[in-house]
């Protein structure tokens, strides 16, 4: 928000550091993470995070810089406004609904990742996740002994939860953006 605000320079260097961020293959990172550091979820969830905001900060850059060429924030930077004060009072209110939308659409990948790396073996094993759930039918041999309780609903259930967070995602965007209903 604030790159596309103050733009020129600023703009400049904050898209260049979100580009390369952008550019890290966030997979491998987490596998190299659990392997050496430490497999905690805890961890695991704030190295997600640290990769799942640059998407959002393109779009919010975006949108910042068309918000802040219309007349209500030019006149209050004619006014003598802080730029904080533009920032919080002008951009961010209408920015926030488009976040939530992002955040609630971008949670069914971090679900995803997390599950494929604990069945994978590289979760948190003291934290009972589905991905766990399916590591765990897997060393077991559950489908070899067709013990299907097992498989299927972790299963159901991740797709399920992505499923719910992408209307919730989509219902925040239709109401946001009123244009897109058809």
């Amino acid at each position: 928000m604030y790159s596309g605000y103050k733009g020129k320079k600023t703009d400049e260097v904050m898209m260049r550091f979100n580009d390369v961020i952008y550019a890290l293959p966030a997979l491998p990172f987490l596998i190299i993470l659990a392997v050496t550091i430490s497999n905690s979820i805890f961890l695991m969830i704030g190295f997600l995070m640290i990769f799942s905001w640059v998407g959002i900060a393109k779009v919010s850059r975006s949108m910042s810089l068309q918000i802040k060429t219309r007349q209500y924030v030019e006149a209050a930077k004619i006014m003598g406004q802080k730029d904080s004060k533009i920032i919080f009072r002008h951009i961010l209110p209408q920015l926030l609904p488009y976040a939530f939308a992002s955040i609630a659409i971008s949670v069914p990948a971090a679900i995803t990742t997390e599950a494929g790396l604990s069945f994978l073996g590289l979760g948190d094993p003291s934290f009972p996740t589905w991905g766990q759930i399916l590591h765990d039918a897997n060393t077991y041999g559950a489908a070899a002994q067709g013990f299907w309780w097992w498989i299927v609903p972790p299963g159901i259930l991740i797709a399920i939860t992505g499923l719910a967070f992408v209307f919730i995602g989509n219902a925040l965007d239709s109401i946001v953006n009123p244009k897109l209903k058809r």
